[in-house]
């Protein structure tokens, strides 16, 4: 989107509302989040020349966007850690690791998805198979409110554990996040402009 003149005069001015900070985290969590969708599109796809370039291009700029948000949020405490329940844990096993039959026997009641891909590295199909570990996992996340926004960012268990003074609440399994059209977001240049403008550390926050 054209970035608003009020914001672009106010950035010159070295003024910032938190609103315009808000609009600059959602603007790069949208892209992250476009281009996390497009890693599993092109992982999902059928082998084609250039498969493994454009994962690594998208992870490059989901990891880039990412990044930007995190400087964004230091200026802001997290509210509460949000725990997501997301299924069991479990242990991959692959056919080239050692025992690998021996272990499929021993853990066959407790598969809980096995399949098969072609390794082009080792140039042969792969099998492999998940099998429970007997224990719930969970997600955790911080999650603030800034204006009219909210925001998560994945964090630890190890993490959670040492931010004991905030409050932990479990959110919905089925809980997610998506994407959005970019036409609908403030540019990376000027996001950028605010990073380096927080950075420096001179300016005022407004109203």
């Amino acid at each position: 989107m054209r970035t608003p003149k009020k914001y672009s005069d106010l950035i010159k001015k070295k003024e910032i509302t938190n609103k315009i900070i808000a609009e600059c985290i959602y603007s790069v969590n949208k892209r992250a989040k476009n281009y996390r969708d497009k890693m599993e599109d092109y992982k999902q796809a059928g082998f084609y020349k250039y498969k493994e370039n454009n994962i690594e291009n998208a992870k490059e700029q989901k990891e880039k966007y990412y990044s930007m948000k995190e400087d964004l949020l230091l200026n802001f405490s997290p509210k509460l850690i949000h725990k997501q329940y997301v299924g069991e844990k479990s242990q991959r096993v692959y056919s080239y690791q050692k025992n690998y039959e021996k272990l499929y026997n021993e853990k066959r009641n407790d598969i809980v998805w096995e399949n098969s891909y072609y390794d082009y590295d080792r140039n042969k199909e792969v099998e492999f198979f998940d099998y429970s570990l007997g224990e719930k996992k969970y997600l955790y996340f911080l999650y603030y409110e800034i204006g009219e926004y909210s925001f998560h960012t994945p964090i630890t268990e190890e993490r959670v554990e040492k931010n004991t003074q905030l409050e932990i609440k479990e959110i919905d399994e089925n809980f997610q996040t998506h994407g959005a059209d970019i036409v609908d977001l403030l540019s990376t240049q000027f996001v950028q402009k605010v990073i380096d403008l927080l950075d420096s550390g001179d300016y005022t926050i407004i109203e």
